[in-house]
C-alpha cells in the first residue's frame, strides 16, 4: 500500500473518531439528570442528592458541570454507597441559571 493511500485511510478514520466523540461529547452535555433548585441571591441553583449517610459535597471544574465531572466517571454512583452525595451546578454552569451580570457571579479577587 502506498504512503498516500495510508496517509487516506488514517485521516478517514481520525475523522470518523473525531465525528464519534463530538457526538458522545454532545450526549453528555445535552442528557442531564434533573434535581431540583435553590435561589442564590436572584439565581437558580441546580442541584442533587443522592444516598445517605454523612454528606459529602462534589464541586465540579470550570467549563463542566455536575454531571460531567462526577456521574459518567461513576464517583457518585461509588460514594453513594455510604455518604450522602450533594453535587451542584456552579453558577453559569449546567442547568444552573446563567447570568449576564457579572455582578452576579460575586467579587473576585
Amino acid at each position: 500500500m502506498s504512503i498516500k493511500r495510508r496517509l487516506l485511510v488514517g485521516g478517514g478514520t481520525i475523522a470518523a473518531l473525531c465525528g464519534v466523540a463530538i457526538v458522545v461529547v454532545a450526549f453528555l452535555l445535552i442528557h442531564r439528570i434533573e434535581g431540583e433548585y435553590f435561589d442564590s441571591d436572584g439565581v437558580r441553583i441546580h442541584y442533587k442528592v443522592e444516598g445517605k449517610g454523612q454528606p459529602v459535597i462534589l464541586v465540579h471544574g470550570v467549563a463542566a458541570n455536575a454531571d460531567l465531572n462526577w456521574r459518567y466517571p461513576g464517583v457518585i454512583r461509588f460514594l453513594a454507597k455510604d455518604f450522602k452525595v450533594i453535587t451542584f451546578d456552579m453558577r453559569g454552569h449546567g442547568l444552573s441559571d446563567k447570568p449576564t451580570d457579572p455582578k452576579q457571579y460575586g467579587t473576585s479577587t
